[in-house]
């Protein structure tokens, strides 16, 4: 892996932990800008966060914004979309499940479960495949830990959810590797303009999900991807029934591809 990668996963690292706390601080974009400032000065669409000594921006990145207005019964979303996206989703993560919708409106009106939302993310699908534009954390939820290895973690978590265990599948091992091979070159994307998406990899699959991760070990990748609605849609899917995993180690990162099908 070249230099400019090793950088690049180092700097999602502080990526990750820089956007949490703009969470905390009512920011909930996903797709920022981050630069760091010693004189940095807020305003509606950009964030100073303080991170390991050091003062960041945190500015939103492109048009796309979200607003919710929270009653005790209901939650109501208005969007404004981005020409760069050619389509949403939602992610209702609720105590029991991840629901996922494709947004079609900009006013949504969520009632039912409404008391019971942990999370609302939206992703829009780019030209690199979907990417998170958008999260808020609605209430602190306690997901099983990880658990001595990854294929122990999913059925755990799955266990958790009242879903029945995955298995691992070796005839999905090809695509996995091709999947982390792009993510050493290209990073976290789902499509490329070279290689095209999982599904260009010739793989006879109807139903096909693919989880991409960068992290300083096992453990943090599996906090990052159980955080994240639309990758814990993948993880508890009951449509999913077989997956398989690949992971390497590079230097103090390591990098994942986990692909799922039916």
């Amino acid at each position: 892996m070249s230099f400019f990668w090793l950088f690049l996963f180092s700097y999602l690292f502080e990526k990750d932990s820089i956007l949490e706390k703009a969470e905390n601080a009512g920011f909930f974009y996903k797709n920022a800008e981050i630069s760091e400032s010693a004189e940095c000065k807020a305003s509606v669409d950009n964030l100073c966060i303080e991170h390991n000594g050091r003062k960041y921006s945190v500015k939103r990145h492109g048009s796309f914004s979200a607003e919710t207005k929270i009653t005790d019964k209901s939650v109501h979303l208005t969007i404004n979309p981005d020409n760069d996206y050619i389509s949403y989703f939602l992610y209702i993560q609720t105590d029991k499940t991840v629901h996922k919708v494709q947004i079609t409106k900009k006013e949504l009106h969520l009632e039912e479960n409404a008391l019971n939302i942990v999370r609302l993310q939206i992703t829009g699908t780019g030209t690199g495949g979907p990417e998170i534009l958008w999260s808020r954390k609605f209430k602190d939820t306690k997901l099983p830990n990880f658990s001595e290895n990854f294929d122990n973690s999913l059925n755990l978590l799955r266990k958790s959810f009242k879903i029945k265990p995955i298995a691992k599948d070796p005839s999905l091992k090809e695509t996995a590797l091709s999947s982390l091979e792009k993510v050493k070159n290209e990073g976290l994307k789902h499509y490329s303009s070279k290689d095209g998406s999982i599904r260009h990899t010739g793989i006879r699959k109807q139903i096909l999900g693919e989880n991409l991760f960068a992290a300083k070990n096992e453990t943090e990748a599996w906090k990052m991807l159980v955080s994240s609605p639309s990758h814990l849609y993948n993880l508890i899917n009951p449509q999913f029934k077989h997956y398989f995993y690949a992971i390497e180690k590079e230097k103090d990162e390591i990098l994942g591809a986990v692909i799922f099908s039916e």
